[in-house]
């Protein structure tokens, strides 16, 4: 028993005449015929009844139709699941994500992806730079984002944004009152870093090319973290803009000078022989979103 000849039997079943039902399926009577007496001789049982209009079903052939249609419905499905997984709108996509990243250009990105793709299930692992990269190198996730990735030649390496630095700033400190920071204000300024870094390359060319080096009295996990600490009253720290969507308790945000004003990149990076039509349906998302969101003009863009 076929596919094919399942068709064949329940267009016969629905016409009810072998002239319609061939000419529905666009064949001849006698090779139609031919198919349904072999489905008997294969069943041995008798489907149909030849009538005075055409013919009907006898009872083994409605218990046939049911199944058939069944089976018919179900290789449909099939094969229009089989379709959108290799058009990158089925499956499941593992994401590295981490830090501040997550407060703002990851979500519209993921969300753009999810009304693309509604089907996909989109995994999303929350990691340090380090675990993405191995995660990735060893085929457990298909894309990283994050603030900055050495350069690996295993691996491809996209700009998604530039965000504006600002400072977080604890209501308390005088600063506060100052509509923005100068890099006079930063000389004495307790900071706090990030272990991860991400942030800091960014920050640290800017003291670079300032010719001093910033007070660094702590460091936090992520910027995440250290917006905690700026509102435990610990210091202060300079953030990506995104993180201005977060709403903690004693913490006041403040732009940078124009003449220090700056920016960090957020990168996404995978596997160069990634052929994953998942992973190239998100790709397009990421572009859109870059065409829709152009970076910032009048910022001194950090590495």
């Amino acid at each position: 028993m076929d596919i094919r000849r399942l068709k064949f039997f329940i267009v016969t079943a629905e016409e009810r005449n072998i002239g319609r039902a061939a000419e529905r399926l666009h064949i001849t009577q006698p090779p139609l015929t031919r198919h349904i007496q072999s489905l008997e001789d294969e069943l041995g049982v008798q489907l149909f009844r030849r009538t005075s209009s055409g013919v009907e079903l006898t009872q083994a052939g409605m218990a046939l139709l049911t199944h058939a249609q069944n089976i018919s419905a179900h290789v449909e499905l099939a094969i229009e699941q089989i379709k959108r997984v290799a058009a990158g709108k089925e499956g499941r996509i593992d994401i590295g994500i981490f830090g501040s990243a997550m407060l703002d250009v990851i979500p519209r990105i993921l969300s753009s992806f999810s009304l693309a793709c509604p089907h996909v299930n989109v995994v999303l692992h929350n990691a340090p730079k380090n675990r993405q990269l191995e995660a990735l190198q060893q085929g457990r996730i298909m894309i990283a984002f994050d603030r900055y990735f050495r350069p690996m030649p295993e691996l491809q390496s996209e700009l998604i944004s530039q965000e504006p630095l600002w400072i977080a700033l604890n209501q308390r400190n005088p600063l506060v009152q100052k509509a923005s920071i100068t890099l006079a204000d930063l000389k004495a300024e307790p900071l706090i870093g990030e272990q991860d870094q991400s942030v800091f390359f960014a920050s640290q060319e800017l003291f670079r090319l300032q010719n001093f080096s910033p007070l660094i009295v702590h460091k936090a996990a992520d910027m995440i973290s250290a917006v905690v600490m700026v509102s435990g009253g610990f210091g202060s720290a300079l953030v990506p803009e995104s993180v201005l969507n977060l709403k903690l308790p004693e913490v006041v945000f403040r732009p940078l000078a124009p003449d220090i004003a700056s920016t960090v990149d957020l990168h996404c990076v995978y596997r160069k022989d990634e052929k994953s039509p998942l992973l190239a349906a998100l790709l397009a998302c990421i572009r859109d979103f870059k065409c829709q969101h152009p970076i910032p003009s009048g910022y001194r863009h950090m590495p």
